[in-house]
């Protein structure tokens, strides 16, 4: 049938959503997990890697191989790992005497999975962009630092890290950006399961749009989305 113009019917419903409230409140958890773990493990190993050790070029490109993966061959890869059953991460676990959880098909373990993997597959970029940034700062300031008797914990938080504000301020917003546009992970390893417990706005949009044929609802939920995104980033 031809569309019919509803005004804002379509926000009414969509404010008394009980899924939609859900997914919402999933796509912030995800966040919560996923932006400090990305932001400190790529500061972290950007600090390692800043050194001119023979073969650190190769390093380097070692961790960057995931982010030109694709998201869902990566998400396809955990899938596996994170099998209850066969995956190799509970048998790790096993092998130190621990029982690994249920992971994908547990209601509480399923979103820090999707978190895991997301940082595993992002790392790689935030590590670059942290290198890029320490490589900027002048060796004078560090030496000057040294003789006047700081160490490397005074030099890294009175130099270093003041100095590298401008590039945490990018990887803050480039990755709050991404990771509220979460999908492909999601879709892949759980399709917002199980119970509902990894429901995210991105997921809502396309499962309305395109499974239930509701593509009013779901431009709805994509001004949301867009006005959640502008916020954040303002």
């Amino acid at each position: 049938t031809p569309p019919q113009f509803v005004g804002l019917q379509n926000y009414v419903q969509l404010f008394g959503d009980k899924e939609f409230w859900a997914a919402l409140a999933h796509t912030l958890a995800f966040i919560a997990g996923y932006l400090p773990l990305v932001v400190i493990l790529g500061l972290g190993m950007a600090l390692v890697m800043n050194s001119a050790l023979r073969g650190i070029g190769a390093l380097r490109t070692l961790f960057f191989f995931p982010v030109v993966s694709s998201s869902v061959a990566v998400a396809l890869l955990w899938s596996w790992l994170f099998n209850p059953k066969y995956g190799l991460i509970n048998y790790l676990l096993s092998v130190v005497g621990i029982t690994g959880p249920g992971w994908l098909f547990d209601p509480h373990w399923a979103m820090p999975a999707i978190i895991i993997t997301s940082v595993w597959k992002d790392l790689g970029f935030v590590l670059v962009l942290f290198l890029g940034g320490l490589q900027t700062i002048p060796a004078d300031y560090l030496e000057a630092a040294a003789l006047d008797g700081a160490g490397r914990w005074a030099q890294f938080r009175h130099i270093t890290l003041p100095l590298l504000a401008p590039t945490t301020f990018f990887v803050l917003i480039i990755s709050l950006i991404s990771s509220f546009q979460v999908f492909d992970q999601v879709w892949v390893m759980t399709e917002g399961g199980p119970a509902g417990a990894t429901t995210v706005l991105v997921e809502r949009i396309v499962r309305h749009a395109f499974s239930y044929g509701e593509m009013g609802y779901a431009a709805a939920i994509s001004w949301v989305l867009f006005f959640l995104v502008f916020g954040a980033t303002a």
